[in-house]
C-alpha cells in the first residue's frame, strides 16, 4: 500500500532560541512541573546519531524515542545543546506512526499560527523563549521545544538535525558530539546506534583518532580520504563525550580545490504558501573554494625565540559572568600567564562597570608576578554590569609597546556606559585602535551559551581572533586553538580572484582570519555555468607574498556536494546580521534574512521551526458564498469526497492539469461550494474521505475560515503637524488576520507599513514633499486581510510651510 503524505496532525511544537546561562546535556526530555530529567517519569529508551563530515561540514541526524512510564498524558520540554559554528536544519516530532515536520516560519507568523491553535483546541506546547527586540541580532546555541502529548505509557519521537563547519587548526581537524552531562544529571540510552562517515575529498587525513571509550567503534570502511564506522550499545551511560580528530596530510597544502553544486530543478512549494510556487528562473549554482594553507619557507617563529611581547588580559568579572563562565575564563588567563616568558611583559584589567588594574603599567612576566596576578583575580568578587567600552579604552592606553596584544575574556554583553548598543561600541573601538599608536592584536576568547557574538566579532576584526567556547564544550582543545592563533600572525591580504569576475553572482570568505595550518575557504554562487573559470588565492605569509591558481568547470549541473547551498545561503545571512549588528536593521536586511532561512532550512535570530497541522499552515479562508475548495494529495489517491459542517456531500474533481510532475508530486483536487450567508464568522472542519488506488480508505480533516468582518486598524503617530521636508514615521496595528497595511495620504505615494518587532507594530516612512501646499490632510491605513475583507481608519494631520 502506498503512503499517503496528507495527516490530521494533532501536536504542535516550536523550536525557538532560548539564552540561558547553563548549557543542557544533548537531546533531555524535562518533565513537566521538574527542573531535571526524571527516568522515572520519562526515559531515553532509543538514541540513532547519523554523522556525515564532507569536506569540513558536518551533518548530524538525531533521533531519540522517549517512554512515559506514568499512567497520564505527560508533556516535556526538550532541550538540546548546539556546538559552536552550528545551525539547525529540520526538526520533526511522532504523533504515534505520523511523523510531523518542523516547518521555518517568520517568528511573528509562527506566534500567530501559535495563538490560532490554542483558540482551536489545539495545545500547542509552545515555548517562545529568548524573544528578540531587534537591538542586538545574536543567537543562542541551545534550542528548546514543548512536547505535548506524550501518551501514558507511550513513546514520543523525536528528530533533530543540524549542520557544524569544522575548523582547522595546525593541520588537526575534529569533530565533537556533546553527550556527558552538562547542565544536568547523567542520562541512560536503553539502545544506542551511532554512525559515523568522514569524507576529505581534497585532503588525505592521517592519525584519525576516536577518543570516547564509553562509545568503542568497529569499523566498517578506512582509507585516506574516507572512514565509516558504527557503535551499538545497550543501557548506555552518557558519560563522555564523542570525538574524532585527523590530521589533514600537510603534503596537500597551498593546493587550491573547487567543488560545486547545482540542482536546475526549481525549489518546491513552502508549505505554509497558499498556491505552488511558479519557477521564474533556473536555480544558481554555488562553489566551495578551498585551500590548506602551509607553513610556507618560513615557518613561525618558536617561542623561545620570538621577540618580547606586551600583553594586556582584560578579565570579565562583572555578575554576568558566575559559575561555568568565571571558572573557563579563569582557567583561560592562568594558561595564558604560564604562556608567558620572562622576558614578555604583561597587565591585568578586572572590568565590571569599573577597571581595576593589578598594576599601573605592564610589569615582568616572571613566574612570582604571575602567582600574584593569580591571587589578585581571586582575591576580587563579582559586582555590577559590564562597561566593555571603557575597559577596551583602559586596555588601548597600556598597549604602548611594539608588538602588543589586547586579550579580553568576557561574553562581551555591555551594558553601562556611554554607550549598550552593538554598533556604536564596535565603531568607537574601531576609531580609538586605528588612532593608537601600536594598533595593537585584538584577541578575545568568548565564554558561555549567551555571549554577544556579533560584538565581539567586530572587536576582533581590529587585527585579532575569536575563539568561542560554550559550557557544554571542552575546554582545552579551545584554548590549544586559541593560544595557536595567539601566537602567531594571520594570513595578511587574503583573497580570492575570479577571472572573468562575472562568471560569480557573490563570493563570501568563510572565515575573518586564516592561520598557517588552516584552511582558508569561500563559498559563492552563479547563474550561469561555464566551461573553464581561473581562480586564483593570494596573500602574504610571514611576510612573503604567495599566490596559487586552479581553473574549474561551473556545470549545469552537479549534484555530489548538497551541503554547498545551504552554506552560501549561512554565509549570505552572517553578513547580513553583521550588517544590521553594525548599521542596525533594515526592512530589506530582514526580509532577506527571512526568505533565505526558510529557502535553505535553517534557523535565524528572525525565524523559528514550526510543527503545526498542515491546515493551520495553509488554512483555506473564504468569505460567505466563495465557492472553491481545493485539496493536494498524494498520486496515489483516486477520489476525494468532502463533508461540510453545514450538511453538505461533494465528491472532489481532479485537476490534472494542476498536478506536479514526478511520482512524488502532489495531484490537486477541487470543489466548488456555498457557505450559507448565515455562518459565523470562525475555523471550521471540513472532513475529507479518501480512496487510493488499492481500495483503501482514509479520513482526513481539512480547515477552512469564515472571515466576513473587516479588520481593525489603529493608527499610532507620535505627532500629527509636520513641516514640508518632514519625515512622517506611521505607526499602525491591525487584528491578527492582516495581510497587508497601506498607509496614503493625498499627494504623497502609497507606503506599505512592515512589521516592527521594536515598535511593537507596523511601520512605515512618508517624506513630505516640499512642494505639498500647506493644509490639513486625511491621513487613512488601510488593511487588507486573507480574504480580501477590507477595514480603514483615517486620522487628520496638518502640514505647515
Amino acid at each position: 500500500m502506498k503512503m499517503m503524505r496528507i495527516a490530521t496532525l494533532s501536536l504542535m511544537a516550536m523550536l525557538a532560541t532560548w539564552t540561558m546561562d547553563a548549557a543542557a546535556d544533548t537531546g533531555v526530555l524535562i518533565p513537566r512541573d521538574k527542573q531535571l530529567p526524571d527516568s522515572a517519569v520519562l526515559s531515553l529508551e532509543e538514541m540513532k546519531v547519523d554523522v556525515v563530515v564532507d569536506d569540513g561540514d558536518a551533518h548530524v541526524r538525531i533521533t531519540q524515542i522517549f517512554a512515559n512510564h506514568t499512567n497520564r498524558i505527560e508533556e516535556g520540554s526538550y532541550v538540546f545543546a548546539l556546538p559552536t559554528g552550528s545551525t539547525v536544519s529540520d526538526f520533526a516530532t511522532w504523533d504515534g506512526p505520523v511523523r510531523i515536520p518542523a516547518v521555518i516560519l517568520e517568528r511573528k507568523r509562527a506566534e500567530e499560527i501559535y495563538d490560532q491553535a490554542r483558540l482551536q483546541a489545539i495545545d500547542p506546547g509552545l515555548l517562545a523563549a529568548g524573544e528578540r527586540d531587534g537591538s542586538n541580532p545574536q543567537s543562542s546555541i541551545v534550542f528548546s521545544a514543548k512536547i505535548v502529548p506524550i501518551p501514558a505509557y507511550g513513546t514520543k519521537r523525536l528528530e533533530l538535525e543540524y549542520h557544524q563547519k569544522l575548523t582547522v587548526t595546525q593541520f588537526n581537524q575534529g569533530f565533537l558530539l556533546s553527550l556527558r552531562p552538562a547542565a544536568y544529571q547523567q542520562q541512560t540510552a536503553h539502545h544506542m546506534h551511532l554512525h559515523i562517515e568522514i569524507r576529505s575529498s581534497q585532503f588525505s587525513m592521517q592519525a584519525m583518532q576516536f577518543a570516547a571509550k564509553t562509545y568503542p567503534l568497529s569499523m566498517v570502511h578506512q582509507d585516506a580520504h574516507s572512514v565509516i564506522a558504527n557503535y551499538d550499545g545497550t543501557n548506555v551511560n552518557l558519560v563522555e563525550d564523542f570525538a574524532a580528530n585527523w590530521m589533514l596530510d600537510a603534503a596537500a597544502a597551498d593546493t587550491l580545490s573547487i567543488t560545486t553544486y547545482r540542482n536546475p530543478r526549481p525549489s518546491q512549494r513552502l508549505p505554509d504558501e497558499q498556491a505552488p510556487v511558479k519557477a521564474t528562473r533556473t536555480e544558481p549554482g554555488f562553489l566551495l573554494a578551498q585551500m590548506l594553507i602551509g607553513l610556507g619557507n618560513h615557518p613561525t617563529q618558536t617561542a623561545a625565540s620570538a621577540a618580547p611581547r606586551n600583553v594586556i588580559l582584560l578579565f570579565d568579572n562583572s555578575l554576568s559572568m558566575q559559575w561555568e563562565k568565571l571558572e573557563r575564563s579563569y582557567a583561560a588567563m592562568e594558561k595564558l600567564l604560564l604562556s608567558l616568558k620572562p622576558t614578555d611583559r604583561f597587565n591585568l584589567l578586572l572590568f565590571n562597570q569599573d577597571v581595576s588594574p593589578f598594576a599601573q603599567q605592564p610589569v615582568a612576566a616572571d613566574a612570582a608576578t604571575g602567582q600574584r596576578a593569580l591571587a589578585f583575580v581571586k582575591a576580587s568578587h563579582l559586582r555590577g554590569g559590564t562597561d566593555l567600552g571603557n575597559a577596551l579604552t583602559a586596555a588601548l592606553a597600556q598597549c604602548t609597546q611594539p608588538d602588543s596584544s589586547m586579550i579580553v575574556l568576557s561574553d562581551g554583553n555591555s551594558d553601562r556606559g556611554a554607550t549598550i548598543l552593538t554598533r556604536k561600541i564596535a565603531a568607537n573601538y574601531a576609531q580609538q585602535w586605528k588612532q593608537s599608536a601600536q594598533h595593537p592584536r585584538t584577541a578575545i576568547f568568548a565564554v558561555g551559551d549567551d555571549a554577544n557574538l556579533p560584538l565581539l566579532t567586530q572587536l576582533a576584526r581590529n587585527d585579532g581572533v575569536l575563539e568561542h567556547v560554550l559550557t557544554s564544550e571542552p575546554l582545552d582543545a579551545k584554548l590549544a586553538s586559541f593560544m595557536a592563533k595567539v601566537t602567531s600572525r594571520p594570513v595578511a591580504d587574503l583573497a580570492l580572484g575570479v577571472n572573468p569576475p562575472a562568471a560569480i553572482h557573490t563570493l563570501y570568505p568563510l572565515d575573518d582570519s586564516v592561520y598557517a595550518g588552516s584552511i582558508a575557504g569561500w563559498v559563492g554562487d552563479y547563474t550561469t555555468p561555464a566551461k573553464k573559470i581561473a581562480f586564483t588565492v593570494s596573500g602574504t605569509r610571514n611576510g612573503e607574498a604567495f599566490s596559487e591558481h586552479a581553473s574549474a568547470a561551473l556545470p549545469a549541473e552537479s549534484l555530489a556536494h548538497p551541503q554547498l547551498p545551504r552554506m552560501w545561503a549561512q554565509a549570505r545571512v552572517n553578513a547580513l546580521l553583521n550588517q544590521i549588528a553594525r548599521d542596525g536593521e533594515t526592512r530589506e536586511a530582514v526580509d532577506e534574512i527571512i526568505r533565505l532561512s526558510r529557502k535553505y532550512k535553517f534557523v535565524t535570530p528572525y525565524t523559528s521551526f514550526l510543527a503545526v497541522p498542515r491546515s493551520l499552515l495553509r488554512p483555506r479562508v473564504i468569505r460567505p458564498g466563495d465557492p472553491v475548495l481545493r485539496v493536494h494529495t498524494d498520486p496515489a489517491i483516486t477520489s476525494v469526497i468532502a463533508l461540510f459542517p453545514f450538511g453538505l456531500t461533494k465528491p472532489l474533481r481532479h485537476i490534472a492539469s494542476e498536478d506536479k510532475a514526478g511520482k512524488d508530486g502532489d495531484h490537486l483536487w477541487e470543489t466548488r461550494f456555498l457557505a450559507p450567508v448565515d455562518m459565523k464568522d470562525g475555523t471550521y472542519a471540513v472532513r475529507l474521505i479518501l480512496r487510493d488506488d488499492a481500495g483503501h480508505t482514509y479520513s482526513e480533516s481539512k480547515s477552512f475560515v469564515i472571515a466576513s468582518t473587516p479588520p481593525a486598524v489603529r493608527i499610532l503617530l507620535d505627532r500629527t503637524r509636520y513641516h514640508r521636508g518632514d519625515v512622517m514615521l506611521v505607526k499602525a496595528s491591525a487584528t491578527a488576520n492582516t495581510r497587508t497595511l497601506t498607509a496614503r495620504l493625498d499627494g504623497i505615494s502609497p507606503t506599505d507599513l512592515r512589521w516592527n518587532s521594536s515598535a511593537g507594530a507596523s511601520t512605515g516612512q512618508m517624506l513630505v514633499p516640499d512642494r505639498l501646499a500647506p493644509g490639513t490632510y486625511a491621513l487613512t491605513v488601510t488593511a487588507e486581510d486573507i480574504a480580501h475583507n477590507i477595514g480603514t481608519q483615517e486620522v487628520r494631520v496638518e502640514i505647515l510651510p
